[in-house]
């Protein structure tokens, strides 16, 4: 007997430039964190069928030519920080104290 061509194919792993990190819902939106070449995190959000977007680029340190783990976790942070106070701003939420100094030591940091 002739065995049978499965219609399920197995999935074949890809590698691409961009790498979704996480995919997550937060007050009514889905977040969506993603790293672009290694050295780019971006987030883009949904908020009443309007998307939002953002980005930091965070490159490795001198004499390594990729992220740690630990850095591509704190840089993932960093922007998903951004993504859930863009919600809570366009929800007019008001932030924490500890959540607004966060916010204020990241805007200093950035270049004008």
């Amino acid at each position: 007997m002739p065995k049978k061509k499965s219609l399920l194919r197995k999935a074949k792993k890809i590698s691409g430039r961009i790498k979704v990190l996480r995919a997550l819902p937060y007050k009514g939106s889905m977040i969506y964190l993603r790293v672009i070449d290694g050295e780019i995190f971006e987030w883009l959000l949904t908020f009443h069928n309007e998307i939002y977007a953002g980005y930091l680029v965070i490159k490795p340190k001198k004499g390594s030519s990729k992220l740690t783990n630990r850095e591509i976790s704190q840089s993932a942070s960093l922007a998903l920080q951004g993504a859930l106070t863009t919600i809570d701003n366009l929800l007019k939420t008001k932030l924490d104290r500890k959540t607004r100094r966060k916010v204020e030591m990241f805007e200093k940091a950035r270049p004008n």
